[in-house]
Order: C-alpha cells, then sequence, then structure tokens
C-alpha cells in the first residue's frame, strides 16, 4: 500500500478517535497512541532502524510536542461545546496528517535504511 494511502487511514482514524471522544477531557493521549503507532509502522515500511529505545525518544518527543500544541488546544475546546468539539476533531486530522507525512519522509531517506 501507498504511504499516501496509510497517512490518509491514520488520518481518518484520527478524526474517528476525535469525533468520539471530543467532549471528554483528555482523551487525546489516545490520539498520541496512534501517532506512536503509526511512526512505528513507517518506520517498518521503509525497513528503518528503530528499536525499543528510539520508539521510547519518540514517545517522549511526540508526548512533548503534543501536549504543548495539540493537547493544549484540544483541552481548550472540549469546553467549547459544539463548536469546540468540531473544531477539536479538525486539529487532530491536520496534526495526524502532518506528523504521517513527515514521518514518511524521514523514513523513507536511505540513510534510515537498516544496514547502512
Amino acid at each position: 500500500m501507498k504511504p499516501i494511502w496509510l497517512i490518509l487511514i491514520y488520518t481518518l482514524l484520527a478524526g474517528i478517535i476525535s469525533a468520539l471522544t471530543a467532549p471528554i477531557p483528555g482523551t487525546s493521549l489516545l490520539l498520541t497512541a496512534l501517532e506512536v503507532y503509526m511512526i512505528v509502522h513507517f518506520a517498518k515500511i521503509h525497513d528503518a532502524k528503530l528499536g525499543f529505545k528510539e520508539i521510547g525518544y519518540s514517545t517522549v518527543a511526540l508526548y512533548g510536542l503534543s501536549t504543548v500544541l495539540k493537547d493544549t488546544a484540544l483541552e481548550i475546546l472540549t469546553f467549547v461545546p459544539v463548536i469546540g468539539w468540531a473544531a477539536e476533531v479538525i486539529v487532530a486530522i491536520l496534526f495526524v496528517f502532518f506528523l504521517g507525512m513527515l514521518a514518511n519522509l524521514y523514513f523513507s531517506k536511505p540513510s534510515r535504511k537498516q544496514g547502512t
């Protein structure tokens, strides 16, 4: 399957998760888990070196970035009924889409391949 289709599938999943959990504070951690899984998936697709250490670093970095940018915006939007919930879904979709594009670009570089 082409990477763009995988990115769109993960983006769709993020939209569904966000739409189902929008009114509930703190559930944006589910999106962070999806993002980590997506990064691991792209690493495997591109045969990139990604051990538990790198996954741990990625998780911490994503959680930090996510907390600062996405989670703060999403949690604030949670308290604005309906309009905020819709905006929360849009923010989650865009964040996962761009993260997927970056992960695909990063792991497709030849220097990230195993054995090189």
